[in-house]
């Protein structure tokens, strides 16, 4: 659900200042750039040391909201974060659920659920902070990472921006993979609907797909890129909202289904990944808290970024758990796919998701894209090429895409992959990192309850610092070990 969301994200990721690749190389060859925020403290005495001019302007809330019209009431900001947040992955779910049991299924997408909450609160409040020491508006994940990091321990400043680039480069693969998973889960379907039919090899399916794929992604008219994918969003809630009526009715006994499987190290790791796919809401927050009318009801556990986040937790383990109560071990990776296929209505709604990954697809396109070819256009002097080039790239793009989902045309394999490379390096690893560092350029507290809290909290945080970079690592491992010998969970 990647329409007005990603168009927000866009907006940021493409301003003259925030996720230019050439930007972060220079950052890199100039090491010595100051940044404007203020001077560590001093560690033994907590004495500040001389900050700089901004501290005399701090930034207040009337600073955050714009002369436009299209900033966001609380409500609007809501209906923005749970569509996003509950993703196309929330499909997968009653197959998640399924390799760990019913019970052992449930917790673990609770823990999930509260650990991606946690988390991005984590980086709201740094946001925060960091707006109130440079004055700026900051929706750009990977300029509060440089920045952090700036303010980090010295042994780690001179490497801002190079963690910058980092974020930059996973947040363009991570749009390539969504992108291949798009393009499985319609082959997927395809083939399922036209079963009846006629009998297609799966990568010609693939093959055809991408073709009627082009216009999509040489479409570079926003407006029209919009409009569809928000009406491919709106077919998808009627799909959720019907599919899930008939998984709620006529459910059989829980004690049917196994409470908690032994699962192996393999397994385990394919749902925490999957899990985590599922989970990838982190892009569109800061975007979204940017256009708000006002931040004093949007931070905070229950402000309407929490209460957004709890209800996906909320809605996510609800269709798990009762999805895998509905269609036990038979349940495939899309639970569309357990729907009987005699009857018109649910057989549409297949047609109908088809459909809306189609009109969702162009605007998700437009962020790598942009990424991509505005650091690649100025390779060029030939004007032809400068006003051209861009559809010859969009039709080289698709054309990667394919290739690359044809060598790995399993969704449960894409699905793991991109879990493990942006899910949890982005939602984990970096709002964690930045806490870190921005813990160590504050002042140390003067009263011993201060040491205790400020000690626990980065006890916390170097825990979950690796836990994140492990299960990133990990989950990489056993995405590619799976790729290589076709293991599909």
């Amino acid at each position: 659900m990647k329409s007005i969301c990603c168009v927000m994200e866009l907006q940021c990721l493409t301003s003259e200042k925030n996720y230019s690749v050439k930007k972060c190389f220079d950052s890199l060859e100039n090491e010595k750039q100051q940044i404007v925020v203020p001077l560590p403290k001093d560690r033994d005495n907590g004495k500040k040391e001389e900050e700089m001019s901004y501290q005399d302007a701090p930034f207040s809330e009337e600073n955050l909201k714009t002369d436009r019209g299209d900033n966001l009431s609380d409500f609007q900001g809501m209906m923005l974060l749970i569509p996003y947040n509950i993703g196309m992955g929330f499909l997968g779910l009653p197959y998640m659920v399924k390799l760990l049991g019913l019970w052992g299924g449930l917790i673990g997408l609770l823990f999930y659920g509260f650990l991606n909450e946690f988390c991005i609160l984590t980086l709201v409040d740094c946001t925060q902070i960091l707006m109130d020491r440079t004055g700026e508006k900051i929706c750009d994940i990977s300029e509060i990472a440089e920045i952090s990091m700036k303010l980090g321990p010295p042994v780690l400043r001179p490497h801002a921006g190079k963690y910058k680039l980092l974020v930059v480069v996973l947040v363009v693969i991570n749009h390539f993979l969504f992108l291949a998973d798009a393009l499985s889960l319609m082959t997927m379907f395809a083939n399922d609907l036209l079963t009846e039919v006629l009998e297609l090899d799966l990568k010609l399916t693939m093959v055809l797909i991408s073709v009627l794929l082009m216009p999509v992604y040489l479409m570079r008219k926003m407006n029209i890129l919009v409009t569809t994918a928000t009406l491919g969003n709106f077919v998808l809630l009627g799909i959720v909202a019907i599919s899930f009526q008939y998984i709620c009715h006529d459910l059989p006994r829980v004690s049917s289904r196994v409470a908690v499987k032994p699962v192996s190290y393999l397994t385990f790791t394919t749902f925490a990944n999957d899990v985590m796919f599922t989970l990838d809401g982190i892009g569109v927050v800061l975007p979204v808290r940017t256009r708000m009318k006002s931040t004093k009801h949007f931070d905070g556990w229950t402000g309407v970024l929490g209460i957004a986040l709890m209800f996906v937790t909320c809605f996510h383990a609800a269709c798990g758990f009762y999805g895998y109560l509905k269609f036990g071990e038979s349940t495939h990776v899309m639970y569309l796919l357990d729907l009987p296929l005699n009857n018109w209505l649910y057989k549409s709604l297949k047609i109908l998701f088809f459909l809306s990954l189609y009109c969702i697809t162009g605007v998700v396109v437009f962020v790598p894209v942009d990424i991509s070819w505005r650091n690649i256009q100025g390779l060029f002097q030939s004007a032809v090429i400068q006003n051209y080039g861009e559809y010859v790239f969009r039709f080289l793009f698709l054309a990667s895409v394919c290739g690359f989902t044809l060598i790995i045309p399993q969704f449960q394999l894409l699905m793991s992959l991109t879990g493990c490379l942006w899910a949890f390096f982005g939602t984990i690893v970096v709002p964690v990192s930045i806490k870190i560092m921005l813990t160590y350029e504050e002042m140390l507290p003067v009263t011993k309850t201060g040491h205790v809290q400020r000690t626990t909290a980065l006890v916390i945080f170097h825990l979950l610092l690796i836990f994140g970079i492990y299960s990133t690592l990990s989950g990489l491992v056993v995405t590619l070990y799976k790729t290589s010998m076709n293991i599909v969970v």
